[in-house]
């Protein structure tokens, strides 16, 4: 199975001693994306074929899709439970397809974290972006 972002709501929590910080929503984002802080203060999702989104912030988390405004707590350091398929150990790195995550870099590398397992994704983002 390849690694994929977990699309059932319920299944996306942060674990014991994630890092839980507020932000506001500039695109629409779904529980479980990967995020990027944009320079207008707000976050879109991750996209490493545009290098102003290429950036992870962090895993979006709450129980609905978001629309530009709206708040919502997302996971920028520690565990979270947000993957299917994932290779344990394997870095994960942001991806051409928004917020979308991936064991293999996308247009620029981009680097969220790594797999703890299969299901679970330690948010560690390496903020420079290499071409």
């Amino acid at each position: 199975m390849a690694i994929a972002r977990d699309t059932t709501v319920k299944n996306i929590k942060p674990l014991s001693g994630a890092v839980v910080r507020r932000f506001t929503a500039g695109a629409t984002l779904s529980p479980g994306e990967l995020f990027h802080l944009s320079s207008d203060g707000k976050c879109d999702p991750c996209n490493t074929a545009n290098i102003t989104n290429a950036a992870v912030t962090g895993v979006v988390l709450g129980n609905a899709d978001l629309a530009d405004g709206e708040v919502f707590d997302g996971v920028v350091f520690g565990p979270v439970n947000c993957l299917t398929g994932a290779t344990p150990g394997a870095v994960v790195y942001a991806t051409d397809t928004a917020g979308e995550p991936g064991e293999t870099a996308g247009t620029k590398t981009c680097v969220a974290g790594y797999a703890e397992s299969a299901t679970v994704l330690f948010v560690r983002p390496f903020q420079t972006v290499f071409s």
